[in-house]
This record gives C-alpha cells, structure tokens and sequence, in this order.
C-alpha cells in the first residue's frame, strides 16, 4: 500500500488527481440582486466570484420608450466545475421567476487553462 502511494505521488497531479473542467458562469442582474446571486452561487459551493457594477446599453430616448429609470446591472463572474452547470441553471432559473423584479441573463464560458495547480484547488474550493 506505501509503494502504491508513493508511485502516484511521482506523478504528476494531471494523471493522480481529479481535475474537473471549469468554467466562467457570468450571471447579469439588476442593481440591488447581485448579493442574491452570489448568495445562491455560494450555497452550491463555488469558492471564487467577482461582482462588478455595469450599465445597460440601451440610449436615454430608448429608456424612455421602454419605461426603464435604473440603467445599473451587477456582473457576477463566478467559477464553477462543469459538472455543476446544470444545476446552477436551475437555481438560476428558479430565481429569475421568483419575482417579476428579478430579471437577468446567465451564460458560461468554458475556461481552457489555468496556471497553477494551487489556483485549481483555490477555484475548486479543495484546498
């Protein structure tokens, strides 16, 4: 059993370890339901997000065709395993029809290299 071991740990940690595809789930929201979000994101166990404060794109007159007085998104960018996507795509969905006034869009972006097999473990909160 202490041979097994010690031969796995000369290998290296891509062919001893479970390493799971990652991916960036960006989440949109209005201002004020970012900590919502993120909430949700943490309860799943995701380890890593970045909230930012954005804008929408639409001109003055066209807000105010469209009744809209608030501009102001939350960008959440978390990282989250593959594996977990869908999942998150229900509590994500769950939480946009909760309430009229939750309105967003989620999307992923698959993550294709990461530096580091600490940052690895940092994003998939198995350090």
């Amino acid at each position: 059993m202490a041979k097994k071991k010690e031969e796995q740990a000369k290998q290296p940690f891509e062919k001893r370890g479970d390493i799971k595809k990652l991916v960036v789930y960006v989440t949109i929201v209005n201002y004020g339901q970012g900590d919502a979000v993120l909430r949700l994101f943490k309860n799943s166990g995701t380890s890593a997000q970045i909230s930012q404060l954005g804008h929408g794109t639409a001109g003055k007159s066209m807000r105010e065709v469209l009744g809209i007085v608030d501009d102001r998104k939350e960008i959440i960018f978390s990282m989250v395993k593959e594996e977990s996507v869908p999942e998150l795509k229900q509590e994500i969905e769950a939480f946009f029809l909760a309430s009229k006034k939750n309105r967003g869009i989620a999307f992923t972006i698959p993550l294709t290299s990461l530096v580091g097999i600490k940052l690895y473990h940092f994003f998939t909160n198995t350090i």
